[in-house]
């Protein structure tokens, strides 16, 4: 017997794999998305699982919230994955690399998530 076996694979966009949030204020929350293109001819599942990452917000909520982090791409479609960075105290020195988990996937792909917060400066009259 011969057989041909087929892994999955998948591209992201923005391809070079980077969401920056810039600087926000603390305690505002800022969305932002990135893609995933099940370019396999099966459903893909994936799941976000959190590599290496800078400091924790000081309360019990994550600075970066995945919707969703897990789901089941179908053949030859796109999905829309949105993080929402939700910083409680100020820094520079939020980030995320995310690894794009997929089953027997052959090159792993990852996002990279940035952000600072500021506190909101008060205007003296």
């Amino acid at each position: 017997m011969k057989g041909c076996g087929v892994q999955p694979e998948v591209n992201i966009e923005p391809e070079e794999g980077l969401l920056n949030f810039g600087n926000i204020i603390v305690g505002e929350t800022y969305e932002k998305s990135f893609k995933i293109k099940n370019i396999s001819s099966f459903a893909v599942k994936f799941q976000l699982m959190s590599q290496v990452f800078g400091i924790e917000n000081r309360k019990k909520q994550v600075p970066f919230l995945m919707i969703p982090q897990t789901a089941t791409i179908p053949a030859r479609e796109t999905y829309e994955v949105k993080i929402i960075f939700q910083p409680d105290f100020a820094s520079n020195h939020f980030f995320d690399m995310l690894l794009i988990d997929i089953p027997n996937e052959i090159k792993p792909k990852s996002i990279y998530l940035r952000g600072q917060a500021h506190e909101r400066q008060l205007s003296v009259r």
